[in-house]
């Protein structure tokens, strides 16, 4: 199969996806006494309906887009990365730390941030590699509990020694000097360059899949034994793919801080771990895949809130929808492959997740 013939049969893989997702959407709406075709206007509307609302879609595809690709990293390897949302603030954590900390050139300064933001979540990442290669610890409990380590520390760290003393007792750090801030993209948007990065990554990814490091970890995901007959090794395999997993989902938590809220908040965690999953399975691992289905789940989420607000639709109805895709996405793995505990095992560790 050529690679244009695969890649079409991608996006129509994609198309139906969503298409028997928002359908079953529709019915669940007509059962609840809400117009179908009302409530998706208004959807699209709050998402595309102006140039505000675009930016804001593309802002919140942006950390989707970086945790996406991370995620497909870990997942490629057969380690299931739940633990997004936790490397996510472990690289805002330490990039803060690093703008409030280090003088010098704003420049130089941003980018030691950078780079901060993806050792925080490479570390933690790293160390659910380690114990998955060395004890062989099962990662999806170790993600999950690591997330929440991660944020109890956010939490007290703004409550702690990370308090902004102006900030009349809020969980907040100071804001961040005006110039480590990422410059918008459009004048009267949130946009910020947070999305070139994202777009950079999204482009580096295919070269990193031809590379000798890429293939190394596609081998392992697909057969440790064969890998080992090929003198590879495995568990430091492993680790290096948590590494960038989470080196990543840490550069998602940079944009997020250096480009929306310049500053950590307790509240910072937003879930994109968990949506990122989606978007990574969504995207069939691939990375035009990935940024495609970022697109369309941060446009659920900020049309979601327009019809809400309009239409008197629960919110409640785009995590079904984001259920439904996953459901549909495993169906296509049953389809494929004929995997039916593969399948069952991915719903199993994304249920998890869920309920955690």
């Amino acid at each position: 199969m050529t690679r244009l013939a695969k890649a079409g049969r991608e996006m129509l893989f994609f198309l139906l996806t969503v298409m028997a997702a928002l359908l079953v959407g529709a019915l669940l709406l007509l059962l609840v006494g809400k117009d179908p075709l009302k409530s998706y206007t208004v959807l699209f509307w709050g998402a595309f309906g102006s140039a505000n609302r675009i930016a804001e879609t593309l802002v919140k595809a942006t950390p989707l887009m970086i945790m996406g690709i991370g995620i497909s990293i870990a997942f490629r390897n057969q380690v299931w990365n739940i633990g997004g949302d936790g490397q996510f603030i472990l690289g805002a954590i330490l990039a803060v730390i690093v703008a409030l900390n280090v003088p010098g050139p704003a420049p130089l300064v941003l980018l030691l941030t950078l780079l901060a933001a993806f050792a925080g979540g490479a570390c933690w990442g790293g160390i659910i590699g380690f114990l998955k290669a060395r004890f062989n610890a099962n990662e999806v409990i170790t993600t999950l509990m690591f997330n929440y380590i991660a944020s109890y520390l956010l939490q007290w760290l703004v409550r702690g020694p990370m308090i902004d003393p102006n900030g009349a007792g809020f969980p907040q750090t100071p804001l961040l000097a005006p110039a480590l801030r990422l410059p918008h993209l459009l004048a009267g948007t949130r946009l910020h360059s947070g999305l070139l990065l994202a777009l950079v990554i999204v482009f580096l990814s295919y070269f990193f899949w031809r590379s000798r490091v890429g293939f190394r970890i596609q081998l392992v995901g697909e057969s440790q034994e064969v890998a080992r007959y090929c003198g590879l090794n495995v568990p430091a395999t492993v680790v290096l793919t948590m590494l960038l997993s989470g080196g990543l989902a840490g550069l998602a938590g940079w944009t997020e801080v250096f480009g929306i809220h310049y500053r950590l908040l307790d509240d910072l965690n937003t879930g994109y771990g968990s949506l990122a999953i989606v978007v990574a399975l969504l995207g069939n691992l691939d990375p035009i895949g990935i940024m495609v289905a970022s697109f369309f789940f941060a446009a659920l989420l900020v049309g979601g809130s327009t019809m809400q607000r309009l239409a008197g639709t629960p919110f409640s109805l785009i995590g079904i929808i984001e259920g439904l895709v996953i459901i549909f996405a495993i169906s296509r793995i049953i389809l494929a492959r004929g995997g039916w505990q593969r399948a069952r095992g991915v719903f199993n560790r994304w249920f998890v997740n869920q309920s955690g």
